[in-house]
């Protein structure tokens, strides 16, 4: 007979169970750490997403992008997110938090794909505890969508391979258009897809040509966003000039901050060598794996900083966040190594320790993120009520002005006296003056109390100008505050 359990259901269909609902609490369990972890100030690529969002979407979708470097789709669905919830800091980021929250869904999908629950469940819990993961998903930026959909795009993949159906090159497809209008450098993963599956599925001609189908028609559908991108690279200043040309050490250290879990910026020793027994053993599953997903998987995952590597040595676009995408694939293939280790015993001790050292990877960079402080530069200049709010660049006179409206001050708009840089993606957007520094030290004979607003290279000029006396209201913080008057000239300032 066959055994059934109190509940009514078969010891197999509780085991079916488990893991489904293993995975359900394991997505409210982040979701609820990332919400009340979220709780600070944008950051100035997230204000410029929120600028973005605020434009008409018919202008997203036009020749106008090319002051962008970055694809219109995340900044259209922010668009839609902002109309229905508002642009609150937090509630902004809850769009970026439920798509790292679908990725983890997602690397779930895939780790059961190639393996089995238990290797979805170890896959979804590292990226769950990865630090990487957890400050993607909270930037009010596209790099949580673009893993999620490279993550689908695998799937549709390992489908494909195994089963030869529509559906998966139709996720695929889908899949990748979502990336490539999500963020340029997931060209590179679209090319490595396409060349790994062709050598895949040899032997086959017609589900090869059923892929270069797919991936014509993929194409097609970029194709206005790829001659934008070939448009940007001739013009003569770029928004990724800052970018730095990166050494075989600078790329190695940012592969092992986002391919290892302990998240540090420099990997060291022994970091170094886990990395390189990594890539050996990818190397080998490459080469010599049985099961073509696994070498599919294996080329993505070491394919994408070598190609990284070798595209920054022209044009730099190597950063831990354009490599982002590749960890979702790279932490299935790490699951799938340690649940298939002959041991039980080492293969739970081998989990635990990675899961720990995530753990761990997460608690330190916690309170050392990434963060600017434009809230509180806003409060510090209401507090100081000057008459004059003086900044470097359109972006930073955006940003100050968002901040300061958000918080209903009502203080003078932010003058904009231009530095030597230019943030090329907010000209035009900011609609206050613009004045030279002559008018602007003409204003300060009059003016009792004035301050000067900058964030990194967009620094103004007039605390540079011999005649001006500065006095910083903030020490190593972003964005950087200070009062000024012409010397000779009493400043009246209250705080």
């Amino acid at each position: 007979m066959k055994r059934v359990d109190q509940h009514g259901g078969s010891p197999a269909a509780a085991g079916r169970l488990r893991a489904p609902l293993m995975l359900a609490l394991m997505l409210v369990a982040v979701a609820a750490f990332r919400i009340h972890t979220a709780q600070y100030s944008l950051w100035y690529d997230e204000l410029a997403s929120l600028e973005f969002a605020r434009q008409p979407v018919s202008r997203l979708w036009s020749s106008w992008m090319l002051r962008e470097t970055n694809p219109p789709l995340f900044y259209t669905m922010l668009s839609g997110w902002i109309a229905l919830v508002g642009n609150g800091d937090v509630v902004l980021r809850l769009l970026p938090i439920a798509t790292g929250i679908a990725a983890i869904g997602a690397a779930f999908g895939l780790g059961r794909a190639v393996g089995d629950a238990k290797v979805g469940l170890l896959a979804a819990a590292l990226l769950s505890l990865s630090a990487l993961g957890t400050d993607l998903s909270q930037q009010v930026r596209g790099y949580a969508l673009a893993q999620l959909a490279v993550l689908l795009a695998c799937i549709g993949m390992v489908h494909y391979l195994r089963l030869r159906t529509s559906g998966g090159l139709l996720l695929y497809g889908i899949a990748t258009l979502v990336a490539l209008y999500t963020h340029t450098t997931l060209a590179l993963f679209a090319g490595l897809a396409g060349v790994t599956m062709l050598w895949l599925l040899q032997g086959d001609r017609p589900a090869q040509a059923r892929w270069l189908a797919t991936n014509v028609a993929v194409l097609a559908g970029w194709g206005w966003w790829a001659m934008i991108s070939v448009r940007q690279m001739t013009m003569p200043v770029t928004n990724i000039a800052w970018i730095a040309t990166p050494s075989w050490r600078d790329s190695v250290a940012m592969t092992a901050q986002v391919y290892l879990p302990f998240y540090a910026d420099r990997p060291g020793l022994a970091g170094t060598l886990l990395l390189a027994a990594m890539f050996a053993a990818l190397a080998v599953c490459a080469v010599r794996a049985a099961r073509p997903e696994i070498r599919l998987l294996a080329v993505v995952t070491i394919g994408a900083p070598v190609l990284l590597f070798a595209i920054s040595q022209r044009v730099p676009i190597f950063l831990p966040r354009t490599l982002s995408w590749a960890s979702g694939p790279e932490l299935v293939l790490v699951a799938l190594g340690v649940t298939r280790i002959p041991s039980l015993l080492v293969a739970r001790a081998g989990g635990i320790l990675l899961l720990g050292l995530s753990a761990v990877g997460l608690a330190n960079w916690l309170p050392n993120r990434e963060r600017d402080h434009w809230d509180q530069a806003a409060a510090l200049v209401e507090r100081h009520r000057p008459s004059l709010v003086i900044v470097g660049d359109d972006a930073v006179a955006l940003a100050i002005d968002h901040y300061r409206a958000d918080n209903g001050q009502r203080g003078p708009r932010p003058l904009v006296v231009q530095s030597a840089g230019r943030e090329r993606w907010a000209d035009g957007l900011y609609a206050g003056s613009h004045l030279s520094a002559r008018a602007v030290r003409d204003r300060l004979r009059g003016a009792p109390c004035a301050v000067v607003v900058g964030w990194g290279p967009f620094r103004s000029p007039m605390l540079d100008d011999p005649s001006v006396a500065v006095e910083p209201l903030t020490h190593d913080s972003a964005p950087s505050v200070a009062l000024i008057r012409l010397k000779g000239v009493h400043g009246i300032c209250r705080a």
